[in-house]
This record gives structure tokens, sequence and C-alpha cells, in this order.
């Protein structure tokens, strides 16, 4: 599995990603690479901590044969959208 060219691969997608849904898109772009990471297995919410009061930070884990993939969001309820603080690919 090349770790280094699927991550360049996720961060320009979740760069590019107009859908504001930064897990949809990792998902789907992580299925382009089911040869190397295989299928996929589930997602779950490992953490949600309120960071202010318009401010949450949540962990995902996305799970596959060979792989998990860890998101780090933050989420602000005043404008509904996401951003990926942080990617790992383990």
């Amino acid at each position: 599995m090349n770790s280094r060219k699927i991550k360049l691969a996720l961060s320009v997608s979740l760069l590019n990603d107009s859908s504001g849904n930064a897990l949809l898109a990792a998902q789907d772009l992580m299925a382009s690479f089911k040869d190397e990471v295989g299928a996929f297995l589930g997602l779950s919410q490992l953490k949600r901590e309120p960071l202010n009061e318009s401010h949450i930070r949540e962990r995902y884990a996305l799970k596959y044969e060979r792989c998990t993939l860890d998101l780090d969001l933050v989420s602000n309820s005043m404008t509904n959208s996401r951003q990926v603080q942080r990617l790992q690919l383990r």
C-alpha cells in the first residue's frame, strides 16, 4: 500500500471538496484505492467535544480491511460548515 499517494490524493480531494461533507468525500476517494486498502468495514465516531459555543471537534475512524483512516473535523454550527483538522492513515 502506497500511503503517501493515498494521503496526497485525500488532501487534494478534501481541499477541492465543494459538497461540505468531508466524510463522504474521503469514503468516495478511498473506494478508488480499494485494491490497496481493501473493502470498507465501517465508520465510527471516536470522540465529540465542544471547543466553544459554536465549534465542535469530532474524530472519526473509517475502517478498511488493510488500514484505518482517522479524520478530525471541526464543525461550526453557526455556518453549518466542517473543516478537516487532521487526517491520519494507519
